[in-house]
């Protein structure tokens, strides 16, 4: 009998750890794990070689296995030359440690017999009898028992009444990290739309004498800081709706420090929302969320200290508004927007604008070959809300029919819908096991099939 294989399509960390999960929980599985950019194990996020990047978790919360938290720190320990800032290491090193966990997979297989590395762009996936085919361009197809869709963050979406002739363009650039090396070389004043983390990568990576930034979102919300010293959480318990869990963390932070109290509150992020109706989760997402990214997703004490620099220094200046117009100007782009508090727009002029907004959720309307044609046949469907696909409580993907494939699943920003924290890597390496452990037990079953969702199963979350 044929050992059983698994596509994972994507190989960034969510893909990566999916795969070595796989490979540890059974000897008989194989594991081909496709990647359209050819660099596998790191993603664009860890794939920086700049030192000015730094992961905005400490080091010893990084680990890429939740039953080795010192996983990381070990391996650190042990590399001829490295440095963390206040226990915060760069993105490229945890890169690195990423690419030596890949490395590690590879030489344990010495038949090259359970993990397969290949390179191409997945544009179809189809059922094939049991089993599925999984289309790379035009020719080239691959089969599979089980696909796990791990593509990690989609592109943002273009800013509202962006010109056509912009696209393309190197005024405007649609992704702040290719951004050190195509802007303008008389680029000195740039609009970031956007004020969160990615900003903040931008901004630092950028910055030189002369050059000024103004960062725009809608809130003009930055990202808080973390405390000097990693901090216990309480494992207070939360519960209610949006609103009462916002009264129960302010009184909590009476008590001690906010970070704790966020920290705490992310620790039952998935159960609160999973009990929140669809109504509660949208006055979260139209009310809270900004409040909660920029507590719950901080900076590195060493980043935040560069930026309130160059604040106080005006390199940087952070406007609440909203952008209505990007139109090509002399030398650079004119931006239409509106200030916060203000009742007319008004025009400024900027020689570069990059697109720091962060990526969408919004399936419906992304141009990821694989999802749309996912969507086509009715293989999946969007979650509501724009939150990716919607998925059980297993990270199986479910069809237009309401019913959820055993074989077919999700990891990652593909299934904030019904996860919500779905991006950082303290829960991303629990999902991959998680998942794993859901995969391996599935493909014990002889006939894979279509189950209907049980009769406690909230379909209001997906409709």
């Amino acid at each position: 009998m044929t050992s059983p294989t698994v596509a994972v399509v994507g190989a960034g960390f969510s893909g990566l750890l999916t795969t070595l999960n796989i490979l540890r929980m059974s000897p008989d599985i194989s594991v081909q794990l496709i990647e359209r950019r050819g660099v596998f194990g790191l993603g664009p996020a860890y794939a920086t070689g700049n030192p000015k990047h730094v992961l905005n978790v400490r080091l010893s919360n990084m680990s890429a296995f939740p039953d080795q938290p010192h996983h990381l720190a070990d391996w650190m320990a042990i590399q001829p030359h490295w440095f963390a800032r206040d226990d915060f290491i760069t993105r490229g090193d945890y890169g690195r440690y990423l690419s030596s966990l890949l490395d590690e997979a590879l030489k344990a297989d010495h038949a090259g017999e359970r993990l397969s590395l290949i390179r191409g762009a997945v544009t179809a996936v189809r059922p094939d009898g049991d089993a599925w085919e999984i289309a790379l361009g035009e020719r080239r197809t691959v089969r599979a028992d089980a696909v796990v869709l791990a593509q990690g963050n989609l592109n943002p979406t273009p800013p509202a009444g962006l010109a056509p002739e912009l696209v393309g363009s190197n005024r405007y650039l649609h992704d702040p990290w290719t951004a050190l090396d195509a802007l303008p070389p008389d680029a000195d004043d740039i609009l970031l739309i956007g004020s969160g983390l990615t900003m903040v990568d931008a901004a630092i990576a950028l910055r030189r004498p002369g050059r000024r930034f103004t960062a725009v979102s809608r809130h003009g919300l930055l990202p808080r800081s973390h405390g000097a010293a990693s901090m216990s959480p309480q494992r207070r318990t939360y519960v209610g709706g949006p609103q009462a869990v916002l009264r129960q963390a302010r009184s909590s932070a009476t008590e001690g420090d906010w970070r704790a109290v966020i920290d705490d509150i992310r620790h039952s992020a998935r159960p609160l929302w999973s009990s929140w109706s669809l109504k509660q989760r949208s006055r979260f997402l139209r009310h809270l969320r900004a409040l909660w990214d920029n507590h719950r997703h901080r900076l590195a004490p060493g980043v935040a200290r560069e930026i309130t620099a160059m604040l106080a220094d005006e390199e940087l200046q952070v406007v609440a508004a909203r952008i209505h117009a990007l139109a090509p100007a002399e030398n650079g782009i004119e931006i239409q927007l509106k200030e916060r508090g203000e009742s007319e727009r008004h025009a400024r002029r900027f020689d570069a604008v990059i697109n720091c907004t962060g990526p969408t959720g919004d399936v419906a309307n992304c141009r990821d070959p694989l999802l749309q044609d996912l969507l086509t046949q009715g293989l999946a469907v969007p979650a509501p809300l724009g939150l990716g696909l919607a998925v059980d409580s297993q990270a199986r993907l479910i069809n237009a029919q309401d019913q959820a494939h055993p074989r077919l699943f999700a990891i990652g920003p593909l299934t904030r819908g019904l996860f919500w924290e779905a991006t950082a890597v303290p829960d991303l390496r629990e999902h991959a096991v998680e998942l794993a452990g859901a995969l391996v037990s599935s493909l014990s079953d002889a006939k894979p099939h279509w189950a209907p969702l049980p009769q406690d199963h909230d379909a209001s979350a997906y409709l």
